[in-house]
This record gives C-alpha cells, structure tokens and sequence, in this order.
C-alpha cells in the first residue's frame, strides 16, 4: 500500500509489499508520482477520477500498472482520504488481480474463439474471426496469420488484425503484403519449426528474429507466435504483437496451442471438404468424359440416375429419355435371363467385372459389350455404376480374323510370311501345293530356295522395296518348285508391321499362272487372226451393244458411212446414222436378236450420208454373249446400192418401155376421132347461127384438145429417155425456156435470171432440157401470186446446177413425198395431170443427173438440177450458140 498527495500525487510513503512488488526502492518511490507507474493512456482517466472526488468517498477501480523493468500487471484500488500535516491525501490499498483478469480474458477469448468456430463455414472464414477475437480478448495490438504455399513450401502472409487506435499500420501492412518465410527464420519461421507456441518478451533484445523497422515504427515490444496444425503438419502460423513487454503466460501459451489444433480441424474439415468436392468434380468430370459408356441407377428400383455422353450415342437416346427409367422400361437387354442371373451375382461378389452382354439400342440395333457393375455410395441412397465396353467391332474384327484365318489357310493361292531378312515365318496349303515343300520344311529357310538363278536380282529389289515400306502390286515372274520344275506366277508383296506400327516383314500371295500365260498366248494369237480378218474384210462389219451402241468397226465399216477412221465411230450411237423412218426398224431387230427371237436374213435398211446420198445394206447379224460381260452384236453389212440401182433402173427401163408401147398405141387409136371430132365440130359451126349450139361446140372443142394434150404428154413421156445430147451452151437453153414461158408470169412476179458472163458448155439434149425447165418455171409461177421467181446457173466444179426458185405456196413433207409420181399434182383437175415433173425427173436422170427440191409451207420451193459436164471438143460454127428452136405448142 502506499499514501501519495492528491494535489501533487507525489508518493508520500509506501510499505515493503509495495516495493518488492514494483521493483523500486523507497527512496525511488518518494521521488516519483502516481502517474510513473501508470500507462500513459491512463493518465487523462485517473486525473478525472481524482478531480471527483470527495473527501468522504472511497475509490474503487481496475488499473494497469507498470513495474520498474516495465512489464505492467492489473490491479485493483481501494482508496480512501486522509489528511498529513493539514494536506489532503490518499490511503491506496493494492490488490494484484492480473491473474484473475488473466483468465478472465482467457475464458472470454476460448469463448469468443469457440463462436467465432461454430459460425464459420470454413478455414478461411475462421482465421480472421479467430485473430480478431484473440486480439481483442487478450489486448494484443496487431495479429497476422501466415499461410503454408505448397507449391513454393513456404509460409506467405496472408492477413492480419491490428487494434484501432494503432498508428501509421496501413503503411507498414502494403509494406509487409505477400512477404514470405521458410523454417526457422524470424518468429514465424521459429514457431513453423519447432511445431509449438513461442513467446517473446521483448523484440528489442532478439533483433535477429529480423522485423526490426515493424517493431520501431509501431513501438512494439512483445510476441507470442503459435502453430495451426493439421494432421498434415503446420498449414499455417499466427503471430500476436503487443506495445507493452508481456511475461510468457504458460495457460495463454496452452490456450493457443489448442486454439491452433481447433482451428486446424477446421482446416482439416475444409480439406477434407476440398478433397470430397475435388473428388466428385473429377468423378464427374471423369464420368462424363469418359470414353467408355456408363450408367448410375438405383439400387432398388434400377431407375437411372446419370448417364455420361457416351452412354447416349452408344444407345442413341437422348438424356431426357433416359433419367428416371430403368434398363426394363428402355428394352436395353437382349437376354432377360443374362440380366437375373447378374442381379443374383452381384449381391454374391460384390461387382461385376467384363460379363459379355448383349444390349438393344434404341433403333433396334443388337451391341455386344463387357458389362463391369460396382456399388456406389452416393450417401443419400445405395446405387450401382454400370459400364459398358462396346467390343461389337472387336467381336466382328476377331471373327473376320478367325474367317481370315481360314481363307488364307484354304486358299487355292499360296501365301506366306517372311521377314525383312528373307526368312519364311508361315506357309499356308496353297504354298504347300504350288511349290512342292510342306510347312515343316519351308518356315525357318530363306525365301530364295523357290526363286531361280536368274531372277536373284529381280527378287533383291522386291526385298529393297519391301524393307522401304512399299507395297509391291501384282507382277508376273517364275518360281522354281522342289521337284525342280520352273512355273510362272502372279505374286504381290505386302509389307507387315507390328502393334506399335514398325515393319516386321511382308505377305506374299502368289498364284499359279502357268496355264493362263499358255491359254493368253492362244488367244492372243486368235484374236491377231480376227483382227486381220476384221481389217481386210470387204463387208463393213460392226460390233454394237445391246443399247446400239458401236463398240468396233472395221476399216470398210467406217467407209460405208463416210468416216475416214474407224475409231471415230467408237461410241456413236446407231440412232446418229440412221435416217428417222428407219430407226425403230433396226431397234426392233436388235432387240430380237439379243432376245433370241427369230429373225428375217438378210435384214435390209438403208443411211443417208452427209451429202444426201442413200446408201441400201443387207445386214447379218449374230449375238456373241462371253461369261462376265454384257451380249454384243456382231453386225456385217453390204453395201447393195450399186445392185439396187440396177434393179432400179431395169425396171424403170421396163415401165418406159410399156409405157411408150401403151402411149403410142393410145395415140394411134385416140388421134384418128379426136381428128374426126375436130373436122365435124368446125363444119357444124359453119353452118349454125344458134348462140348455145356454139357455146357447146366450143366446149367440145376444149374437151378435145385437152384430149390432145394428154395424148402428147404422154408421147413425150414415154420418150424422155431417148436422147440427142450435143454440146450446148447450157445459157442459150435457160434462155429459150424463159422466151417460151415468160407469158405466164403474173404482174406481182418478178424474174430474177442469175445467169454466168461466161458459156458453160455441157453435152445435153438441148429439147429435153428445155422442155423440162419450162415445166419447173411454169409450176413456179403457177405457185407464186406475190414475190418472185429466180432461175439460177451455175457451174460447180465437173458439174452443172440449174435452180428454180420461187416465193409461192410451198409443200409440206406428205406432198414432197410423192411429188415425183405419175398423176400427183396440187393444181385443179383440168389444170394439171401431174406428168410434168415425172417427164422432168426422168428427163434429168437419162442426162445422168439428180434433181432435188427443197419445200416449206408458206415460204417457197426450190428446184435444183445437178448434170455432169463431160469432156468434149468445142464444135465450130455456130452449133455451140444456137438455141434450140422453140418447141411447139400443143394443138
């Protein structure tokens, strides 16, 4: 206890409790005031306390104080006034309650601390509740929690706590932020070591823990550091500053180590929690991008509960269509007995592993895959994870092997593996039958025990391409066989490689050929043959699929249709060559032929070439049907123009000849009364004066020269081929053809003559070509009411071309059909008997000549005479000029 002056608050005496307690001598005490062993912060509060008072009061109050070496402690004060030498003072007695408000804190801080644990949900939620509730509890000014960095394995500071009324911290914290530590260095790296609480009385005399500007500029004079441990070790370390030199506080220290191994379950819960979330994001994730198809159900009801993608493409059903429905409801199993007996299994083994199964998918498909089943404990419910492997190709691929197997080991080829040095690795029967050795004595030898003297070199380089990778296509060499006999065979090479893809060897299929090389050269020999009678054949002859089609021809083919090279013909099809009319015909016989039906032979048709020439064929046929390939038809045709033109003309020549026996009988006996009639008609009308009698006598005397003009055509018909052909100057009978006709054209026709400065000469009957012109130019103008009429000459080469051309009515293809034929005519009856054309045609024709027409409806005709000029010497005088006389008119 102690009395000090309340005016000065100078110590006026002080017992021995007093001194021992503070440190300070009696005479340190009487020179000092109460305020020296005050904090400073207190100083203003105590003032107060003391300025309140009355005498009679006592004073009751929790102060810090401050000993001699500068730790404080808390006490409390009971006071009460009493008066030395006439001065007013204080009777102060002391009691040390800095235990008692010790665990006071301690308790408050446990609590603060336990909240502060319960509230949160996390390490990092927790770690500056806890500080901020140690500080604040146990009075420490500033706090910092420093975190373990696994990947760089140091401490790395990550927050801290200071009280509110320290000064100049925010400085010191962006100084401070991200600063690290390793073990053993400064508090932190002391206390991360030793894995337990530290404390430090004084920083300022262990300067080597480093910090020292943090200390100065904050005035800060003790620490306590304590671990946060998990089961790990130390994740972290919080470290605890006071202004005030602090003893070490043993149930402080214990409190903090327990507080870091509460604060560390914590942080091993968020771990744990960290681990399960991590653990079912990778499940999840793991699930969903697994390759292999894979399904969650429920334990009791098999309803699915997750599938992954995979699971959906391999079954082809949408996710919707899958959740909430079990493998039943979707029809998934084949076997329903397979799906029992699992279900009976699993309880037994406790899973499933690659069972073979059979499954649906939803289009119907059947998929064969190895089934694993496992239980999964998903915590709210007893489920299953099915996963399915689909080995549908496998299954196949290894049955196509099995296949492939026993193709190469029944194959008729012989086939054999050998590796990169030569050496035969696998003999197959067909090798066995085509080279004589069996398998036991040909695997393990070199290949070139089959391969002759010769061909060492040949098979060297197939060796050097095989060992380079290559595949060697089929080509034809010779083996020797082990009775020593030479074959020849087709062989091909493959190289063969390993699961990781390095060449290991090659295949070698070889086929016996020996055979077929003969039969090739046979044939090829026959097909030499056929070919050289196919080329030097005189009848055209055509190969022609069944779509009519050439497929070949020969030289003499490619002639009879105007076409210099046979190959140009390739392709073309029949329907280009032959005239419309005749298309279907030919079609039709083609296709009785390919149909095996009879047919009339020889079948006769004809083409019409480019130049307008018809050419007249008989046609044999035959079907040639070869195995693998499509019938053909094998056409020879012969050229029978020459023959029909003959026939032609005798019986043109016979038709003349009746005619002009038939005409001049008809003359003999028609004349004599048409003569009679004549002479009695002119004598009656001599003698009549009667108008009507007249005008019948005139009518009778019509009727009997249009008698005599049939009478006379057909005379002149009858002797158009008898010809006086002379060289002529074919102008000067144009020209009289024009004089006799030109009383026919109408007002609104013109005559257009196209006629050469220069003769040209030709040996013609001048009358027979006369007479026929006028007929052309008499049905020209005839024809035409408006435009005009032309009369072209021209020579063209050897040859001569007379056109008639005319702007009238025109014909269509049914009149121009006909229009050569006796008694066929577009005038009125009276007007025409349809013999001028026909005189005109055979007149044209006994000159050796053609004549064509060229005819459309509405626009016009054409007429077009083509004669040869034949060589001949000029006549002299005046026979090559002179026109011939005019023809005379009918009676």
């Amino acid at each position: 206890m102690w009395v000090f002056d309340l005016e000065t608050l100078r110590f006026l005496d002080v017992n021995d409790a007093a001194v021992e307690k503070y440190g300070y001598s009696r005479s340190e005490f009487l020179s000092m005031t109460l305020e020296d062993i005050r904090l400073q912060e207190d100083a203003p509060r105590l003032r107060e306390a003391l300025r309140v008072l009355k005498p009679n009061d006592r004073m009751i109050g929790l102060w810090r104080h401050r000993k001699k070496d500068g730790t404080t402690f808390d006490v409390e004060v009971l006071s009460s006034e009493v008066t030395i030498l006439t001065r007013r003072a204080r009777l102060a007695l002391i009691n040390d309650v800095t235990q008692r408000l010790r665990n006071d804190r301690h308790r408050a801080t446990e609590i603060a601390v336990t909240r502060a644990l319960i509230d949160a949900k996390s390490f990092l939620e927790a770690a500056p509740k806890v500080l901020a509730a140690i500080c604040e509890a146990e009075e420490w000014v500033l706090g910092e929690v420093w975190l373990y960095d696994s990947a760089a394995s140091v401490l790395r500071l990550d927050g801290s706590w200071h009280a509110p009324d320290l000064q100049d911290v925010r400085g010191v914290e962006r100084a401070n932020a991200g600063a690290t530590t390793r073990p053993g260095l400064g508090l932190v790296g002391r206390v991360w070591q030793h894995d337990a609480p530290v404390w430090i009385r004084d920083l300022r005399e262990e300067p080597e823990l480093g910090r020292t500007e943090l200390t100065d500029q904050l005035g800060l004079r003790s620490a306590v550091g304590f671990p946060i441990r998990a089961r790990s070790g130390v994740e972290a370390v919080v470290v605890l500053f006071s202004q005030t030199i602090r003893e070490p506080d043993e149930p402080l220290l214990d409190l903090l180590a327990d507080i870091g191994s509460r604060v560390g379950q914590v942080f091993e819960r968020d771990q744990v929690e960290a681990a399960r979330r991590a653990s079912v994001e990778a499940f999840q994730k793991a699930f969903h991008a697994s390759p292999v198809p894979m399904g969650i159900s429920s334990l009791q009801d098999g309803r699915f509960l997750e599938v992954n993608l995979q699971f959906l493409r391999m079954f082809g059903y949408d996710r919707d269509e899958v959740i909430g429905r079990s493998s039943l409801d979707l029809d998934l199993w084949v076997d329903q007995q397979q799906r029992r007996v699992l279900g009976e299994r699993l309880p037994e083994r406790g899973t499933i592993r690659d069972e073979e199964v059979q499954v649906r998918t939803k289009a119907g498909d059947v998929r064969r895959a190895l089934m694993s089943i496992e239980y999964l404990d998903l915590g709210n419910q007893p489920t299953i994870i099915t996963t399915l492997v689909d080995i549908t190709e496998f299954v196949g691929a290894r049955e196509s092997q099995a296949r492939l197997a026993s193709i190469v080991q029944n194959s008729d080829d012989a086939i054999f593996g050998k590796t990169l040095a030569g050496e035969i690795t696998s003999w197959n029967a067909g090798a066995e039958r085509l080279y004589g050795y069996m398998a036991a004595e040909a695997i393990g030898k070199k290949v070139d025990l089959i391969v002759p003297d010769d061909r060492r070199s040949e098979f060297e380089r197939v060796m050097a391409r095989l060992r380079n990778g290559e595949r060697i296509e089929p080509f034809e060499t010779v083996r020797i066989r082990k009775d020593g006999h030479k074959i020849v065979v087709s062989v091909s090479v493959s190289p063969l490689r390993d699961g990781v893809g390095r060449l290991i060897g090659g295949s070698t299929v070889a086929r016996d050929i020996t055979e077929r090389k003969r039969s090739e050269q046979l044939v090829r020999r026959s097909e030499a043959r056929f070919r050289q009678l196919f080329e030097v054949a005189a009848d055209a002859t055509f190969l022609i699929d069944r779509r009519g089609t050439i497929l070949d021809a020969n030289p003499a083919g490619a002639g009879m249709v105007g076409t210099k090279d046979p190959a140009a013909l390739r392709g073309i099809n029949l329907g280009e060559l032959l005239p419309s009319r005749e298309l279907e015909r030919c079609r039709q016989y083609l296709r009785d032929l390919l149909r095996d039906r009879s047919v009339a032979e020889p079948f006769e048709t004809h083409l019409e070439l480019k130049d307008g020439a018809r050419r007249f064929l008989q046609v044999r046929s035959r079907v040639i049907r070869e195995e693998g390939a499509d019938p053909y038809v094998q056409v020879v045709a012969r050229d029978v123009t020459p023959e029909k033109e003959y026939q032609r003309r005798l019986v043109e020549s016979e038709r003349r000849a009746s005619m002009g026996q038939v005409a001049a009988f008809v003359a003999h006996e028609i004349n004599t009364p048409l003569t009679n009639i004549a002479l009695l008609s002119a004598s009656i009308a001599r003698g009549v004066q009667d108008p009507v009698v007249l005008e019948k006598l005139q009518k009778l005397d019509r009727q009997r020269r249009l008698a005599g003009t049939i009478v006379t055509e057909l005379l002149s018909l009858s002797r158009s081929h008898e010809l006086r052909r002379i060289p002529v100057d074919v102008r000067s009978v144009v020209a009289s053809a024009i004089e006799q006709i030109i009383e026919l054209k109408k007002a609104d026709v013109k005559l257009v003559e196209e006629i050469p400065r220069n003769p040209i000469v030709a040996s013609v009957d001048p009358l027979r070509l006369q007479q026929a012109l006028i007929n052309l130019l008499k049905n020209a103008f005839e024809a035409t009411t408006l435009g005009s009429v032309t009369i072209r000459l021209r020579r063209e080469g050897d040859q001569v071309t007379i056109a008639v051309i005319d702007t009238g009515s025109g014909m269509d293809a049914e009149v121009r059909a006909r229009l050569f034929q006796p008694f066929v005519t577009t005038k009125p009856r009276l007007e025409g008997l349809g013999l001028g054309l026909v005189f005109t045609k055979q007149v044209i024709e006994s000159h050796d000549g053609s004549i064509a027409v060229v005819s459309d409806p509405g626009i016009g005709s054409t007429f077009t005479i083509t004669l040869p000029i034949e060589t001949v010497d000029a006549p002299k005088g005046p026979a090559l000029s002179t026109a011939p006389e005019p023809m005379p008119k009918a009676p």
